[in-house]
């Protein structure tokens, strides 16, 4: 069985894939806000995951969160895997300031929405998929020591 996208994360906009999961952008301007979808059939919660894969998205969850942090600096990260809507397993990764529509309260359906223009989605996009992808790297080169060290 093969990996597709549930139709309600088929129109978020692809970033990069990383060893396991898809990463995708949601289209609201007002919110850095990620998905990390793992590129496994038929997932619907983390525990449904292999335990090497569990430990994967954790791992691919660090990063995302340490990019989100470094680029845009927020008051707050907002994760979760929620999948009411979506019953595909996927995570949110989402920065918070004390100034966005939403404060204090959760980005959910929340009224205020602003869309990305194509150039500035692209160019996030573009920014996410380097930050991502020189995180995963960085990541590699540490195991790779650790490794010769051992």
């Amino acid at each position: 069985m093969t990996f597709t996208l549930h139709s309600n994360l088929q129109t978020k906009a692809f970033i990069i894939d990383l060893p396991l999961c898809r990463v995708l952008l949601e289209d609201n301007a007002h919110y850095p806000w990620i998905f990390l979808v793992p590129r496994r059939p038929n997932i619907s919660r983390i525990m449904d995951l292999k335990p090497k894969d569990q430990l994967l998205l954790m791992q691919e969850m660090d990063w995302a969160q340490h990019v989100l942090w470094k680029k845009f600096e927020p008051t707050q990260l907002n994760v979760a895997a929620i999948g009411n809507k979506t019953p595909q397993l996927h995570v949110h990764v989402i920065a918070r300031n004390v100034n966005d529509p939403a404060w204090p309260g959760t980005v959910w359906d929340h009224p205020a929405q602003k869309a990305y223009g194509e150039e500035e989605r692209q160019r996030m996009c573009e920014r996410l998929a380097s930050s991502l992808n020189d995180r995963f790297r960085q990541s590699q080169s540490l195991a790779h020591m650790i490794n010769a060290e051992g």
